[in-house]
């Protein structure tokens, strides 16, 4: 038995379609094939989001020539393969027709879906709820928003409980999901590196400096670190899981500590910073 089968108590398939409401694959769609026959002419599989079995025949197996399938497959083998005829029940599949990043793509979200089957059958379990209503309640509303709900549970974890509130989640269960949530998905921080210069003449420069960084900390108090290294130079490290996100943090940042340095001030004042990435070396000025 699977891993989501010992710990959820519907399918996989089960899950798809109520998510998706899609009974059945349509031409051009993506699918997550398990061989399980194999033939001169061409391979069978068993499509898990459909509960269908599909033809792939050798001419689209490879854009290279190949004399037998067992070239390329195995008997259980995973693969993505992409719909390109449908009559009735039987359906038409190839693995050529797949190209490198649907591939890729396919597979994540495949994944995604099985992880997301664990949480959820770990919040009803907490809940005192059925998984089904876990899935209508909480799975749906988020796959309105993102592409499954695994890619909200991330938001969540990154962005806060709101995130859950936003798509629709009911209030009474967010506590709890986030709990969840929190404690099973782990995301890798990264840390955005910035030296401030801050150069004044003003008679008040120390205290005007001081309260400018602290006034630019308010912004984000648990995300934004600030360290003094030497005249003029502070360190701030901005915490975050998204580079275009922390790099935006930053730029209020500075832009409230620039705005404080100089409000009133008609002393001599530079107000810069550089950035510390490797690959993004170099001084930047405002």
């Amino acid at each position: 038995m699977s891993e989501v089968g010992e710990l959820a108590k519907i399918t996989y398939r089960e899950l798809f379609r109520r998510l998706y409401e899609k009974k059945m694959p349509r031409p051009n769609d993506l699918a997550i094939g398990r061989v399980i026959r194999i033939e001169d002419h061409g391979i069978y599989v068993f499509l898990e989001e459909y509960e269908l079995e599909a033809y792939v025949p050798l001419k689209e197996l490879s854009t290279r020539f190949i004399k037998h399938p067992r070239e390329l497959v195995k008997l259980n083998q995973k693969i993505v393969v992409k719909i390109y005829k449908m009559r009735g029940r039987l359906v038409n599949a190839s693995l050529k027709r797949v190209l490198p990043i649907e591939r890729q793509k396919k597979l994540l979200e495949w994944r995604k879906l099985r992880r997301s089957l664990i949480l959820m059958q770990q919040m009803a379990d907490e809940l005192g709820v059925s998984i089904d209503e876990v899935i209508e309640k909480v799975g749906k509303p988020i796959t309105e928003y993102y592409d499954t709900p695994y890619d909200g549970f991330e938001a969540a974890v990154r962005w806060g409980e709101e995130v859950l509130e936003e798509v629709g989640v009911p209030k009474e269960w967010i506590p709890t999901i986030y709990n969840i949530v929190k404690s099973s998905i782990k995301l890798k921080e990264i840390i955005l590196k910035r030296m401030l210069l801050i150069r004044t003449l003003a008679p008040d420069g120390l205290a005007r400096i001081k309260k400018a960084l602290l006034e630019g900390q308010k912004i984000d108090p648990n995300r934004i670190e600030i360290e003094y290294i030497s005249s003029p130079r502070y360190l701030v490290r901005i915490k975050g899981y998204d580079w275009k996100e922390t790099i935006k943090l930053f730029n209020k940042f500075f832009d409230v500590v620039k705005k404080n340095i100089l409000k009133g001030n008609k002393w001599p004042t530079e107000v810069s910073y550089e950035e510390l990435e490797e690959k993004k070396k170099g001084k930047r000025k405002e």
